[in-house]
């Protein structure tokens, strides 16, 4: 039987070992990053395959950037989605110099369909735009947050944390 320390010392490990196999701090920190920076795109459920493909496309650490995503998909899908889909929305409309009025999720859900889809069209691209911002900017700052903690942590000699 296993106990709760013992799968936790396995599933450190296995981390370990995925970090060991690139020895360059750069590529884990890129590829940490680009799963993080995932969460906050759009494709919603496509997250893993559009960071399997970046990852490869870029020659980063597949399986790192998978980690990175699913860190932040699905536990922390409603604390992140919720506050950073208004903020998106609103950056995204500053960008495109839109005037937007979007109401709650209250009152969409109180709308007829068609007005919840003229909703959804009039906010859509604001979204897509904010979007891409904000996760260019979660990319540069998780970036330089993990590469400090490697270097922090003296170079890959000395993990294990």
């Amino acid at each position: 039987m296993t106990t709760p320390d013992n799968r936790y010392g396995r599933w450190k490990e296995k981390l370990f070992k995925l970090v060991r196999n690139d020895p360059d701090p750069v590529k884990v920190s890129l590829a940490m990053a680009l799963g993080f920076s995932a969460a906050f795109l759009p494709p919603f459920g496509f997250h893993t395959l559009l960071v399997m493909g970046l990852g490869y496309l870029f020659r980063v650490s597949v399986p790192l950037a998978i980690l990175g995503t699913w860190i932040n998909n699905p536990w922390t899908f409603i604390p992140v989605f919720l506050p950073s889909y208004v903020l998106e929305i609103k950056l995204g409309g500053i960008l495109l110099e839109k005037k937007l009025n979007f109401p709650s999720l209250s009152a969409l859900s109180r709308m007829p369909y068609k007005t919840v889809i003229a909703q959804i069209k009039l906010v859509l691209w604001p979204f897509i735009v904010g979007s891409v911002v904000f996760s260019c900017a979660v990319f540069v700052t998780s970036f330089f947050l993990v590469y400090g903690f490697l270097k922090y942590r003296k170079g890959f000699s000395s993990l294990p944390l």
